[in-house]
C-alpha cells in the first residue's frame, strides 16, 4: 500500500513506524513566509455537511442534498489537494442512504480515492452525533421505516463498521492515524464507546490512552493534525460555545504544542476570528457546509434580537424576526509550508473567500498570533461611513409571541407602536469586521434600554451583497420611558471592541 495511505489504528504496532520521520524538522526561512514558494501538504476541511440523499437534478443551494459537497470536493480538486478533512455530521439523520449519498459524492471526484492521473487523495472522516444518533431525531428513522425489522437495517448505529466499510472502502475505529506526506492526522469518531448519552455529554476520552502510548513517537517539530465533532472545551470561541466536549481533549492535547485540532458541530461561522485559538496548542473551528449557527449562547439568556432565547416569553417579545442563515456555505483550504501554514476560508455558494488568508507561523510553539489576546490587538474595531446617521422612523411592529413548553401560558403576537432605527453598511474591512450591532434607546427621563442585532452578512464575504445593506433595530414605546429619545448604535467587532456611534435625536 502506498505509504501515503498508510492508517494506522489504536493499539496497532505500526503507529510506531511514524518515527520514521522524526527528525524530519522544519527549517525556518531566513525571511518572509513560505520558504520555497511550494507547500509541502495540502487539504481540504469541511464539517457538518448534513446530507440526506444524492441530488442529482436538484439545486445546489437545495437543504439536504449532497450537491454542495460535491462542488466543494471539486473547488479541493481544483487546489490540488492531498486530502479532505470532515469534522463529523456527514450523515443527517443518521441513516444508510444518508452516508452513501456522502460516498457517492466523494467517489464522483476522487474515483477510487484518486486524481484522475492516479494520485493519491485521503479521506480523514469522522463521524458525529447525527452519524450515530440522528435517526432519533423527530423520530426519522420511525417515520421513513415503520416496520422495526426494516427499520433497523438502515440504521447507522445498529452497524456502524459494515455501513463505513461499505461507504468508504476502509476499515472503521473508533479512534485511528493516517500518515499523509509525512504528516500524521489522528481521527477520533463520536460513537457509543466515547460519545456519552447526549449531545453534550460528549468526552472524547480515547485520546487520552491514544497519545499515551503514541505520543512519544510524534515529531516535535512538525504539526500534527487531530480531528473530532465538538469542540474541545475552553477553546475556540471560548468558555461559552455551544456543544463543547467534557475537557478531556483539551487537557490531553495541552502537552502538545504542535497539536492543531479541529471541530465542528456548532455551526459557527469562520468570519468570526475567535474560529481559530491558540493556547496549549491550536484550536479551529470548522464551520458547516450546511447553515451557520448563530452564536447566541454567548448572550445567553436573552440572545441577539434577531436569534432565538433561552427563555421562551424573551423570545415571543422580540421584535424582529430570526437572521436567515441556510445560504452560507462554508469551508477551508489549508496549506502547509515550511516555514508556515496559510489557511483560505470558502463560501461554496457564492465562490467567494469569507476574510483574509490566516497565516500562522512555524514551529507552532514559536509563536501564538492567533491566542485571542494577541489576535484582539491586530483587529480594529468597525466604523461606520463619515457623516452617517441612524434613520428613525414610527412604525407599527409585531412580536413574535409563543407559549410555554407545558401550553399554559401563552404570550400573542400583536402590532403596536414602535421605531424603527435604521443604519448604514459599516466600511467593508477584513481587520475591522461588523460581528455585532448594539442599539441603545435613552429617553429623557433618564430610562435606557440596549438591545444587540447580529448584523445581515456577518457570515458572508465582504463583497457578498448581504454584507452591504442596512441594518435594523425596533423599539415598542410602551417598553420606553417618557420624554424625547435618544437613540445611539455601536459597531462592535467579534472580540467587542467598539467603533465611534452614530447617535440620533427624537423629538416626541
Amino acid at each position: 500500500m502506498d505509504i501515503s495511505r498508510r492508517q494506522f489504528l489504536i493499539g496497532g504496532a505500526a503507529f510506531a513506524s511514524l518515527g520514521a520521520f522524526a527528525g524530519n524538522r522544519f527549517i525556518l526561512a531566513a525571511a518572509g513566509f513560505k520558504a520555497g514558494g511550494r507547500p509541502r501538504l495540502k487539504f481540504g476541511v469541511l464539517s457538518d455537511i448534513h446530507i440526506l440523499r444524492i441530488g442529482a437534478g436538484e439545486k445546489m443551494a437545495g437543504g439536504g442534498n449532497n450537491l454542495t459537497f460535491r462542488h466543494a470536493l471539486e473547488w479541493f480538486r481544483s487546489q490540488d489537494v492531498d486530502a479532505v478533512i470532515i469534522a463529523g455530521d456527514m450523515a443527517d439523520k443518521g441513516m444508510d442512504e444518508n452516508l452513501l449519498a456522502v460516498a457517492e459524492a466523494w467517489y464522483s471526484v476522487f474515483p477510487d480515492d484518486r486524481y484522475p492521473d492516479g494520485r493519491p487523495v485521503e479521506k480523514v472522516f469522522v463521524t458525529g452525533n447525527h452519524d450515530w444518533i440522528g435517526y432519533t431525531y423527530g423520530n426519522a428513522a420511525a417515520k421513513k421505516y415503520p416496520d422495526e425489522a426494516e427499520r433497523v437495517k438502515h440504521i447507522l448505529q445498529r452497524d456502524m463498521s459494515g455501513w463505513w466499510e461499505r461507504a468508504f472502502h476502509e476499515s472503521y475505529s473508533p479512534i485511528y492515524a493516517k500518515e499523509i506526506k509525512g504528516f500524521t492526522f489522528i481521527g477520533s469518531h463520536w460513537d457509543g464507546v466515547q460519545a456519552g448519552s447526549s449531545t453534550h455529554g460528549a468526552s472524547f476520552h480515547l485520546i487520552e490512552e491514544f497519545m499515551a502510548k503514541n505520543g512519544k513517537s510524534l515529531d516535535p517539530a512538525l504539526p500534527f493534525f487531530y480531528v473530532q465533532h465538538p469542540h474541545p472545551k475552553d477553546t475556540c470561541y471560548g468558555p461559552w460555545a455551544w456543544g463543547h466536549d467534557m475537557g478531556v481533549v483539551t487537557k490531553t492535547l495541552s502537552n502538545y504544542p504542535n497539536a492543531i485540532a479541529f471541530s465542528g458541530h456548532s455551526h459557527y461561522s469562520l468570519t468570526d476570528e475567535r474560529s481559530i485559538w491558540q493556547g496549549a496548542f491550536t484550536s479551529v473551528g470548522t464551520g458547516s457546509l450546511r447553515y451557520t449557527g448563530t452564536p447566541s449562547e454567548e448572550r445567553t439568556p436573552t440572545g441577539f434580537e434577531n436569534t432565538g432565547a433561552a427563555d421562551w416569553r424573551t423570545d415571543a417579545c422580540k421584535l424582529m424576526k430570526k437572521i436567515g442563515t441556510g445560504d452560507c456555505r462554508q469551508g477551508m483550504l489549508w496549506s502547509v509550508y515550511d516555514d508556515c501554514i496559510t489557511v483560505k476560508r470558502r463560501e461554496f455558494l457564492s465562490d467567494l473567500d469569507i476574510g483574509e488568508e490566516w497565516v500562522m507561523p512555524l514551529p507552532a510553539a514559536e509563536s501564538r498570533p492567533f491566542a485571542f489576546a494577541e489576535r484582539a490587538k491586530r483587529l480594529r474595531a468597525p466604523e461606520f461611513p463619515e457623516g452617517a446617521k441612524p434613520v428613525v422612523a414610527e412604525m407599527d411592529a409585531k412580536n413574535r409571541g409563543g407559549k410555554s413548553k407545558d401550553g399554559k401560558e401563552t404570550i400573542a403576537s400583536e402590532n403596536k407602536p414602535s421605531f424603527e432605527v435604521a443604519v448604514p453598511a459599516v466600511v467593508s474591512d477584513d481587520k475591522a469586521r461588523l460581528f455585532t450591532l448594539e442599539f441603545t434607546a435613552t429617553t429623557a427621563d433618564g430610562k435606557s434600554q440596549t438591545k444587540l442585532v447580529l448584523p445581515e452578512g456577518f457570515n458572508h464575504s465582504l463583497k457578498h451583497a448581504k454584507a452591504n445593506v442596512r441594518q435594523v433595530c425596533y423599539f415598542r414605546k410602551d417598553e420606553l420611558g417618557s420624554g424625547d429619545v435618544r437613540f445611539t448604535v455601536t459597531p462592535m467587532n467579534c472580540f467587542g471592541a467598539r467603533g465611534k456611534p452614530l447617535t440620533a435625536e427624537f423629538k416626541v
